[in-house]
């Protein structure tokens, strides 16, 4: 087992029901402001989000909830002309510096996630942390806590005894757009 934390985020794919409790836990509990989201979901069927696909009896809906993927290699730092977009050493998570912002955007144009978000209020981009505030606590992220359908797993995937890297050995897990080489933190299943 490696020393170094390194958090991400199991999302069982086949337990989201597409309530988006996610998606509004996050946006109220973190305060985020305006128009910004950090969460959001994606039909894993077709374009239309809540539209059924197969025929009945095999009619089914499903989703991919999306947030940042705290990618070992973010293409959002990379790119960031004013380093405000980083990578905490400690934690491995991608963090913005509101104070460095401009919001110029460019952090949401390269990542193929389109995780960063504008905060229109303060004009500054955003994204989700992870709760970093949070689990330096022992606490989990929101998103977590609040799924109905408890199909995230979060925790240090550096840990072999961690819950997500003991429900990765059983499940075959997959990282959203790999050929992207940016080795995002989330799988799902």
């Amino acid at each position: 087992m490696s020393d170094e934390v390194h958090y991400g985020m199991v999302i069982d794919t086949r337990h989201c029901v597409g309530c988006q409790t996610c998606t509004i836990s996050c946006k109220i509990s973190n305060e985020v402001p305006g128009s910004a989201h950090w969460n959001h979901l994606e039909s894993l069927d077709g374009d239309e989000l809540y539209r059924a696909t197969g025929m009945f009896p095999r009619a089914r809906l499903a989703f991919r909830p999306m947030l940042c993927n705290h990618c070992d290699d973010p293409a959002c730092v990379k790119h960031c002309p004013t380093h405000a977009m980083h990578k905490d050493e400690e934690t491995g998570l991608v963090l913005v510096d509101e104070d460095c912002c401009i919001a110029c955007g460019y952090c949401t144009w390269t990542c193929p996630y389109g995780a960063p978000s504008m905060d229109d209020v303060h004009h500054v981009m955003s994204k989700c942390t992870f709760c970093e505030k949070r689990i330096s606590q022992g606490l989990m992220p929101y998103c977590v806590e609040a799924c109905p359908a408890n199909a995230r797993v979060f925790g240090n995937l550096n840990d072999p005894e961690s819950e997500p890297s003991t429900l990765l050995q059983r499940e075959k897990g997959i990282q959203h757009l790999p050929e992207m080489g940016t080795n995002p933190s989330i799988y799902y299943v």
